[in-house]
């Protein structure tokens, strides 16, 4: 699976950038931007599906086929996710969220990728239950 985590790992930079330029927050005619959904990350946007999705091993195997599977990512140790926030948080809280995750994501993308040297790592992430 060379390259796989490689792409996992740029698609969550994108992911970062996003986020920390406030794009979730930009006034937008119509309904508020969704998180990963109105990302240029998303395979949606194209032709693609979620299963091309780089987040999609990310997502606990028994909700991958829910509608928007990304917002089952499992964000934190409370097991908070997008889909959750969106129902009790503020947007400050799942941004905060967001950032955090993908933080650490990166980073042990970044670390494991080091190990290998061959541009894979494991799965075995933070918070991760895929």
């Amino acid at each position: 699976m060379p390259g796989h985590d490689i792409r996992a790992l740029e698609t969550l930079r994108v992911e970062l950038k996003f986020v920390e330029l406030g794009l979730y927050r930009a006034a937008t005619p119509g309904r508020p931007l969704s998180v990963f959904e109105d990302s240029p990350i998303c395979p949606r946007q194209g032709a693609g599906s979620c299963t091309s999705c780089a987040l999609i091993k990310f997502v606990p195997y028994a909700l991958r086929s829910e509608l928007v599977p990304c917002h089952h990512i499992r964000l934190n140790e409370a097991h908070e996710t997008i889909n959750s926030l969106y129902r009790t948080g503020t947007q400050e809280e799942l941004e905060e969220a967001l950032r955090n995750w993908l933080t650490d994501t990166i980073k042990a993308l970044e670390e494991a990728e080091g190990q290998t040297g061959d541009g894979t790592c494991d799965t075995s992430l933070p918070h991760s239950t895929a």
